[in-house]
């Protein structure tokens, strides 16, 4: 008789781990799919703000309820598939990945900063009172990027002229956005050329053009050999066809001056890293769909010495 009570209890107690397994299963997915998402950062694009290998608790209602605004960190989906950044997922992160849209299958999470929402028109304009604040204010906190390309010359003075032309300010519908004064961004990718995402799409057809471009602006991402690569790993040309090829680009991206202004369609935003001159973002990818915006970072969990909020 003791031994059938103790197989009974044996068999009720594992029908409840059981039981509480698969509820937790079924409401751990609901959580992951409508409240939550996880991701871990590989790159140094938002660094300081982000650290390399972060990894982030992402809040996904805010913005079912609220629109984005600019100066928000966001995490999205890539709107293309991104070969080399799939490589780098570890085995957790493709798990969950597992449960995103269909429509996301093969792409990737991002996280920047939002600097363009749809309707606005922004631009990168060079700004040459910054030499005179590092020098003179002290109070001033040069950028990281920037501090790094000062100390890679020794000095200032030293800078290239075609590196201090690019140093630049984000002024978005005429006025530098609050929160964004001491912010700075290098003009490169769309804002160096409004052809940028063409060639992108279309690197050999365009190759003369890239050529010309490249020798007179010395940027280096209008290298050929950049484009040829970014279009082949992004699967650049299908997002290029499915979005940008159905807009007036000509509306969108207008030269003025030797500048490029970009004016964002309805339903696109625009994202741009604070680590400006390590920072693959839409100055070189291009404009990023509303529905492809999965939420905001607000816990950095791990390494647990720089457990916090995320700024």
């Amino acid at each position: 008789m003791p031994n059938n009570n103790l197989k009974s209890k044996i068999k009720k107690e594992t029908y409840e781990w059981i039981n509480a397994l698969v509820y937790a299963i079924i409401f751990g997915t609901i959580i992951r799919l409508f409240v939550f998402e996880t991701m871990m950062v590989p790159t140094p694009s938002m660094v300081p703000t982000i650290q390399v290998l972060d990894r982030l608790f992402i809040e996904k209602i805010t913005y079912d309820y609220t629109k984005p605004k600019v100066g928000d960190i966001i995490v999205f989906w890539t709107p293309f598939i991104d070969k080399t950044a799939q490589k780098q997922l570890g085995a957790f992160d493709k798990f969950m990945d597992l449960f995103a849209p269909k429509e996301f299958d093969g792409h990737v999470k991002y996280v920047k900063r939002l600097v363009g929402t749809p309707g606005d028109t922004i631009e990168l304009i060079p700004d040459s009172k910054i030499w005179e604040r590092i020098k003179k204010d002290k109070d001033f906190k040069t950028p990281y990027w920037l501090q790094k390309i000062i100390d890679y010359y020794g000095d200032i003075d030293k800078l290239p002229t075609s590196v201090k032309e690019s140093v630049s300010q984000l002024y978005v519908n005429g006025k530098i956005p609050e929160g964004f004064e001491d912010k700075y961004y290098y003009i490169d990718g769309i804002f160096a050329s409004k052809d940028y995402y063409t060639f992108m799409a279309y690197p050999e057809k365009y190759s003369s053009d890239i050529y010309r471009i490249y020798n007179k602006l010395r940027k280096p991402m209008f290298d050929l050999g950049a484009f040829r690569y970014y279009n082949k790993t992004l699967d650049y040309t299908k997002y290029y066809e499915k979005y940008l090829a159905k807009l007036d680009l000509n509306s969108i991206f207008i030269e003025e001056n030797n500048r490029v202004k970009v004016v964002l369609p309805e339903g696109f935003y625009f994202f741009m890293g604070d680590n400006t001159t390590e920072s693959f973002d839409s100055r070189y990818f291009g404009i990023v769909p509303e529905k492809n915006i999965i939420g905001r970072p607000f816990l950095r969990i791990w390494p647990y010495n720089r457990f916090g909020s995320v700024k």
